[in-house]
């Protein structure tokens, strides 16, 4: 069981850090980092719940989740403006997530695995607040944040929606593995 939750805190480590780690080095637009407050993890609350009460649960967080990204569509390229009002509103989306999803209380049988999907989602909102505060500084930030985000979130839902097939998330697996990736 320990080499597990070691494996398990090794590899959450190894996402965040993969999806922190193109904001340095970047060559001319190399920055000084930001420092962004420590995103929590909401603490289980209620009863536990069956599995398929969990799953259904679950599963409608992560379809609002889709849902609302859709509906913001791509990060804009060319508008700093644009860029300052798209970002916050990913950032909010993925708190609403972690906040709905971090508060179900599984199954004992589907604990451990929900608990690295939920990680991966504070380190996912975590990272949305970093390119909120990137976007806010400048120009040339943004074009940071648009070229490395794709390929951040792309890592980190390839993770989450493997994850969540293991445990039969369809939603959070699926919408995880299909839909463009957004607020990385």
């Amino acid at each position: 069981m320990r080499r597990r939750a070691a494996a398990v805190a090794v590899a959450a480590g190894a996402t965040l850090g993969a999806l922190l780690m193109p904001l340095a080095g970047c060559g001319p637009l190399d920055r000084q980092p930001v420092t962004v407050p420590t995103v929590t993890t909401p603490a289980a609350t209620g009863p536990v719940l069956s599995p398929t009460e969990f799953r259904a649960r679950a599963d409608a967080a992560c379809t609002r989740l889709y849902s609302r990204l859709g509906r913001l569509g791509t990060p804009p390229t060319d508008s700093i403006a644009e860029a300052r009002r798209y970002y916050p509103a990913v950032a909010d989306a993925w708190h609403r997530l972690l906040d709905e999803a971090g508060a179900l209380n599984p199954p004992a049988d589907l604990r451990s695995p929900w608990t690295e999907i939920v990680e991966a989602y504070r380190a996912t909102a975590q990272n949305a607040d970093e390119n909120v505060l990137l976007a806010a500084t400048d120009r040339e930030a943004i074009e940071i944040v648009n070229s490395d985000a794709t390929a951040r979130m792309q890592e980190a839902q390839v993770f989450m929606a493997s994850r969540a097939a293991d445990i039969g998330l369809r939603a959070c697996a699926g919408a995880g593995s299909a839909t463009a990736p957004q607020g990385g």
